[in-house]
């Protein structure tokens, strides 16, 4: 009986420990089986997750793309509007200058680049030290605010009007500059003329007039049976003259504005011509101090098709500048030869002296209408209207030849007129 209980024992103990083995691995499978449910969730979890990290980096991917075509799209249509306010800058006969805040040159227009003679020539010129003054500008009170009158500034030998303007943004701070250009240089040409013709043809006319007036009354005062003072009566005449040929240019120059001027042609000695003209004017020239030079080679039957009263009026135009401008003691020396121009043989006369010489900014207009440049340094202002260059080139080109000229201030100028003269009279020299 004591053994039954104990094998029952031991096979409950047998039943218990397989129920306890059975019990822990049990628990480790479903350990295992938890962890696995546990990690498969995590990773459930974290793939939701990245799913939706992924959904809103391909919405926001989407979303840079189209701020990416959008911009894209902006900068071509700004390209655009650049490229058609470019062309329309252009097209301007005013000049556009668009400076960043610090000065530098962004973008100037045609018309600004010839009068500026190039975009490096901005800082030499006076625009350069015009935008200095108003650099440490920095507010703007509107999109564009003007910065100070416009002003005319010399440029490039000619005469601009410039303004310049403040660009401003939201902020009413200065971003940037833009320069305006306009060409007055006629303009005022035109100005200087309209306050100065009418003294200076007075005055013109006052010399000769008064001379003719003196000789006439000294004259009508000799007994009827006197002999005739023939120096007073050559200075008569001489004056005469001087009013005849004033009369005749300003009609000249009413041709030539009309387009009706023309000159007449038959053979002409250059020879005789110019000592013709150096005759007439040597007393004239010398009355000031100035001594006349006459330099002729090869010459000698040379003749050239023309008006010979004209031709005279235009180097007499030049040989009496050449005294004006000058000092006492200076020179005007007349040298003349044929030489060949373009493969054509022309009547060179140049005529140079040691005067005052003709500014930069007043040497590109010396040949212009009535155009009279501001006295030199110890010159005084000379009498005339202005017109005698301008109608000496004219007479030259009328001739099919031409009126150059170099100068420089303080040591003096040489015009050169040159006359095509005809191959079988070249070669008859």
């Amino acid at each position: 009986m004591n053994n039954v209980p104990r094998e029952a024992n031991d096979e409950v103990n047998a039943n218990l420990g397989d129920v306890h083995r059975f019990g822990r691995a049990s628990e480790s499978l479903f350990r295992r089986l938890y962890r696995g449910l546990s990690q498969r969730q995590q990773l459930e979890t974290e793939l939701g997750r990245q799913r939706e990290i992924a959904q809103r980096q391909t919405t926001e991917s989407a979303t840079l793309r189209r701020r990416v075509q959008r911009l894209e799209s902006e900068s071509r249509q700004r390209r655009t509007e650049l490229e058609h306010l470019t062309r329309v800058f252009s097209s301007l006969d005013e000049g556009i200058i668009v400076q960043d805040v610090n000065g530098k040159v962004t973008m100037m227009n045609q018309a600004a680049q010839d009068m500026l003679g190039g975009k490096r020539a901005f800082w030499d010129s006076a625009l350069g030290t015009l935008f200095e003054q108003y650099r440490d500008v920095r507010d703007a009170a509107a999109e564009l605010t003007p910065l100070g009158e416009s002003v005319e500034l010399p440029l490039n030998n000619r005469v601009a009007r410039a303004q310049l303007i403040a660009i401003g943004d939201e902020s009413n701070r200065r971003i940037g500059t833009v320069v305006i250009l306009r060409d007055v240089t006629y303009d005022a040409l035109a100005e200087r003329l309209k306050d100065g013709f009418v003294a200076h043809i007075a005055r013109d006319l006052e010399k000769p007039v008064g001379v003719i007036k003196l000789a006439s009354e000294l004259l009508s005062a000799l007994p009827e049976d006197s002999a005739v003072n023939q120096r007073l009566l050559e200075k008569l005449l001489r004056n005469v003259d001087l009013l005849d040929q004033l009369a005749l240019e300003l009609v000249d120059i009413s041709r030539l504005r009309a387009g009706v001027f023309d000159v007449r042609r038959a053979p002409v000695s250059v020879e005789t011509a110019i000592w013709s003209v150096v005759n007439g004017i040597d007393a004239e020239v010398k009355s000031r101090g100035i001594d006349l030079l006459v330099m002729t080679r090869g010459l000698r039957g040379v003749q050239v098709r023309g008006d010979d009263t004209r031709l005279q009026w235009a180097l007499g135009h030049l040989i009496r500048n050449g005294a004006v401008y000058n000092r006492e003691g200076g020179y005007v020396a007349v040298a003349a030869r044929v030489e060949p121009r373009d493969a054509k043989p022309y009547a060179l006369i140049s005529v140079s002296d040691n005067g005052f010489g003709i500014g930069q900014e007043d040497l590109p207009h010396v040949f212009d209408r009535f155009y009279r440049g501001r006295a030199s340094e110890g010159a005084a202002q000379p009498p005339g209207l202005g017109q005698g260059l301008y109608v000496s080139r004219a007479i030259c080109q009328a001739h099919g030849g031409f009126l150059d000229v170099q100068s420089q201030l303080k040591v003096g100028s040489i015009f050169t007129m040159g006359i095509p003269v005809p191959p079988q009279a070249a070669n008859a020299a």
